[in-house]
C-alpha cells in the first residue's frame, strides 16, 4: 500500500512489484555441427506454451521519420508518416507523455530528437528498457533502407539489411543485426513488439524467423529464435527496391499509408491473412509496385484477430541461432541516386571491416604455409621449396581471394 497522505496531499499508488523473468540455461553445441562464422549455441527456452499474461497497462512507442533534407537522397513524407501514424497510436490507447512515446524526426529543433544514428540506438534501448510481460511496444520506422555485406554468411541474400540515420555518411548504418540485439532480444516472453518498417529491403529488417506466406509459416534457413513477441510489417521484401523506377526510395510511405488506413476501417475484425490482403489492396491503389511481408518472433494462429495488444507468449523450446547454411555475398549496386551516392560515401570503410576477417584468416594460412616451407627448405626437405612457394600462394589467395 502507498503511504498515508498528508491533507491536500494525493495519496501514491504502491509500487508494483517487477515480473519475476526466468533465465535461459546455456547448453552445448551439438558436435560435429556446421563450423560457420560466430555460431551460436542453442540454450533451452525458460518458459514455452504458457498462458498469455495480462496486460500491465505499460504501452511505449518510437516512432522515427527521415527526410534528409538538404542531401541528394532527400524524401518528402517520411516526418508525415511519423504524425499519421502517432495519431493511430493515441486512438489505440497510447499516451503523449515523453515517458510512454518518444519521436526522432530531421525537423526537430532539439539535437536529442534529431533521428542521429546515436540517438536511434539511445531510444531503441530506451523502448525496451525493463520491459516485462504484459507489457506492449510499438515501432516505426520511415526513411531509407539499404545494405551491408554479412559478415557472417548467414543472410540468405548475404545481406545485412539497414536503416540511414540522417548522419550515416559519418556516423554509418545501423544493421538488422544492431536492430535484433536492442529490440528483439532484450524482451521477455509475453512482451509484445509491433513494428512498422517503410523503407526499401526492410523485409527481414529485424533477423525474425518466421515469414508468412498466405496462412502459414515460413522458417528462415539460419533461424534466430527469441523468446519475445514481434511482429513486424514491413513495406518490401529484402531485395525489393524502387531503383528500376524515377529515383531509389520512391516506395518512402508506402507501408505506413497502407497500414494507417487498414487499421483505421479494420481494426479488431481482421486476421492476419486478412490484414495482409487488405495491406496490398492498399498498396496497389497507391500505386506502389512494392509488395508487403510479415515476419515474426513467434509460429502463432494467424486465424486470430490482429490487435496491437494480443500477445502471443513464446512457443520457441530453444532460443539462440542456428546455423544451417553458409550463404555468398552477392554483387549490390544502390545505382546512380541520391541514396547510392550517399551510401558509396562511406562503403569503402566498410568493405574492408566486414572482410577483414576473412582477409585475416586467409593471410594467416598463407603465412604459416609459408613458414613451413621456408623451414622445410631450409633443413633440405625435398618439398621445401614446393611448400614455400605453396604458402606464398595460399598468403595471397587469402588476401584477394577472401579465404575459406
Amino acid at each position: 500500500a502507498g503511504a498515508n497522505p498528508t491533507p491536500g496531499q494525493k495519496a501514491t499508488p504502491a509500487a508494483k512489484p517487477p515480473a519475476k523473468l526466468a533465465v535461459a540455461q546455456a547448453v552445448p553445441a551439438p558436435v560435429g555441427g556446421p563450423k560457420l562464422p560466430n555460431a551460436t549455441s542453442w540454450v533451452s527456452a525458460p518458459v514455452v506454451n504458457e498462458p498469455p499474461p495480462p496486460l500491465t497497462g505499460v504501452r511505449k512507442a518510437l516512432l522515427i521519420g527521415i527526410n534528409y533534407f538538404g542531401t541528394s537522397a532527400e524524401l518528402r513524407g517520411c516526418i508525415n508518416d511519423v504524425h499519421a501514424m502517432k495519431r493511430v497510436l493515441i486512438d489505440s490507447g497510447w499516451r503523449d507523455t515523453p515517458e510512454t512515446m518518444m519521436i526522432l524526426t530531421d525537423d526537430s529543433r532539439r539535437p536529442g530528437s534529431m533521428p542521429t544514428k546515436a540517438n536511434i540506438l539511445r531510444g531503441m534501448e530506451w523502448l525496451t528498457r525493463g520491459a516485462q510481460p504484459g507489457d506492449v511496444l510499438f515501432f516505426h520506422y520511415s526513411g531509407h533502407g539499404a545494405q551491408q555485406l554479412d559478415p557472417d554468411f548467414a543472410e540468405e541474400d548475404g545481406m545485412d539489411e539497414t536503416i540511414c540515420p540522417c548522419d550515416m555518411t559519418r556516423a554509418g548504418q545501423i544493421t538488422d543485426n544492431q536492430i535484433s540485439k536492442l529490440l528483439v532480444e532484450s524482451l521477455p516472453s509475453g512482451c509484445r513488439l509491433t513494428a512498422v518498417m517503410d523503407c526499401c529491403h526492410s523485409g527481414t529488417g529485424m533477423d525474425l524467423p518466421f515469414t508468412l506466406h498466405g496462412h502459414r509459416w515460413q522458417e528462415d534457413d539460419n533461424p534466430h529464435f527469441t523468446l519475445g513477441d514481434v511482429v513486424m510489417f514491413s513495406g518490401c521484401e529484402d531485395h525489393a527496391t524502387s531503383a528500376d523506377s524515377s529515383g531509389y526510395g520512391k516506395a518512402g510511405g508506402a507501408m505506413t499509408s497502407a497500414f494507417v488506413k487498414v487499421m483505421q476501417q479494420g481494426r479488431g475484425r481482421l486476421t492476419y491473412p486478412a490484414l495482409m490482403r487488405e495491406l496490398d489492396v492498399a498498396m496497389r491503389r497507391g500505386g506502389f509496385s512494392q509488395r508487403p511481408q510479415l515476419t515474426s518472433s513467434q509460429a502463432f494462429d494467424t486465424n486470430r484477430p490482429f490487435l496491437l495488444d494480443d500477445i502471443h507468449p513464446n512457443r520457441n523450446r530453444m532460443i539462440g541461432r542456428q546455423f544451417r547454411v553458409r550463404h555468398k555475398h552477392p554483387r549490390r549496386d544502390f545505382g546512380n541516386t541520391g541514396l547510392g551516392d550517399m551510401l558509396m560515401a562511406g562503403a569503402a570503410g566498410y568493405v574492408a571491416l566486414a572482410l577483414a576477417p576473412d582477409l585475416i584468416r586467409g593471410a594467416a594460412w598463407g603465412a604459416e604455409s609459408l613458414v613451413g616451407g621456408a623451414g622445410a627448405l631450409f633443413s633440405g626437405a625435398e618439398d621445401g621449396v614446393e611448400g614455400a612457394m605453396k604458402g606464398i600462394g595460399d598468403m595471397f589467395g587469402g588476401l584477394f581471394g577472401g579465404g575459406e
